[in-house]
């Protein structure tokens, strides 16, 4: 029989206040008479993505797919030409950027226009990075990791580094020393967000502490699979789940490895439903009365938007 008796959920968890704030925009608009759409994804999180479609709001990885009404930009933020088009469109565009991604536009946007070339440390691929590329795409050199880096032998007058809000704390770091060391001049802009931050030190304070661990997030949010690739490096058994189905019974039967204790986090981009699914499962697998241990502020950021641009 599984000898599941504690559950303990991370200090920070779930929704940081850029997401709740871009799907509070959406439901707003979503109970409109007009046609809203929602431009890619709100939010990386497949539930929430599935609970605006269900309720008739639309999804286009393009402009030109919106047919007309309202044009919701998502929290990742989306590049000046995306609103351009839906201008000459005719859509009415709603933007539900995250402030902190905005701050980043806004500081792309003042570097490029005195001179700057910038180093921007994230995933390419990532729709954050595309829009804030689409700020200067000209002066914005994306940098994925140390060997892209050191592979950058051009050194311009001017130099800058940024950073994707969800980014690895302690691989800006790296990137930010060696990046330092090359061009002696470089400014520096952490713009790592505090949700990130907060997140990524609580699972590595409960990893190490626990027996099993479980990451509730979709796989197309970088900030969840960051927060499963630094709780693997501390606890073997950590495994990122996209809901409570996800959890299978198998992970506690392994008598060379007894599971007592469980940690239980969330990427930004997850609400509570699924978490509080996660841990109804977690129970029934146990057959057995289980300690749940919440954080004091259930996971709440108090995040300052529009925060003054500083570098580091």
């Amino acid at each position: 029989m599984p000898g599941l008796k504690k559950i303990i959920i991370a200090d920070y968890y779930g929704f940081c206040m850029g997401v709740k704030r871009a799907i509070a925009v959406t439901e707003k608009a979503a109970g409109s008479d007009t046609r809203v759409t929602i431009f890619k994804e709100i939010v990386h999180n497949e539930a929430v993505v599935e609970k605006f479609r269900s309720d008739g709001v639309g999804q286009s990885k393009t402009v030109e797919g919106v047919s007309g009404g309202t044009l919701i930009i998502p929290a990742h933020g989306a590049s000046p030409e995306v609103f351009e088009k839906a201008r000459q469109k005719g859509l009415a565009v709603i933007d539900a950027t995250c402030p902190l991604v905005i701050r980043i536009h806004k500081i792309i946007d003042r570097l490029a226009a005195d001179g700057y070339h910038i180093l921007h440390f994230g995933d390419p691929d990532h729709d954050e990075t595309i829009g804030i590329v689409g700020h200067a795409p000209e002066k914005v050199t994306v940098v994925a990791s140390v060997e892209e880096l050191n592979k950058i032998d051009v050194k311009y007058e001017r130099m800058a580094l940024t950073s994707q809000t969800t980014a690895y704390v302690q691989d800006f770091k790296e990137i930010e020393k060696i990046a330092r060391h090359k061009f002696p001049h470089l400014k520096v802009y952490n713009t790592v967000c505090n949700a990130t931050s907060q997140r990524q030190a609580a699972v590595k304070k409960l990893a190490p502490l626990v027996d099993l661990m479980l990451i509730v997030g979709s796989q197309t949010s970088a900030n969840s699979k960051r927060l499963h690739k630094i709780s693997k490096a501390l606890c073997e058994d950590s495994y990122l789940i996209n809901a409570a189905d996800d959890i299978r019974a198998e992970w506690f039967e392994k008598p060379q490895r007894p599971v007592a204790t469980v940690g239980l986090t969330a990427g930004a981009s997850t609400p509570d439903f699924l978490i509080e699914g996660a841990i109804l499962r977690l129970k029934e697998i146990a057959k057995q009365e289980v300690d749940v241990v919440y954080p004091g502020h259930r996971g709440e950021v108090n995040e300052l938007f529009g925060v003054d641009i500083t570098e580091s």
